[in-house]
């Protein structure tokens, strides 16, 4: 059985980029100095802590409500006034 040339090529050139990717980078591995490398893991924290709290939605729909309602009714009286002032 043979294979076509470009299916062969295809396995070689993956076959060499899997090696390049096993390769050591030396510059890489010399970044950290030995006071870092030796350095303590920080503290972990709560999350309640790292987060604001934020409203619950029961709390954050009704105040858009609210809000939505008030805008509503300023616009239904503005409105209402220009009725009055053009008749």
């Amino acid at each position: 059985m043979t294979r076509s040339l470009p299916l062969t090529l295809l396995c070689a050139s993956l076959g060499i980029a899997a090696l390049a990717g096993c390769s050591n980078d030396p510059e890489l591995k010399n970044q950290l100095t030995p006071e870092l490398r030796n350095a303590d893991y920080p503290p972990l924290l709560p999350i309640e802590e790292l987060v604001p709290l934020q409203p619950l939605p029961d709390q954050e729909s009704a105040q858009l409500e609210k809000n939505l309602n008030a805008r509503s009714n300023s616009l239904q009286r503005r409105a209402d006034a220009l009725r009055r002032a053009t008749n």
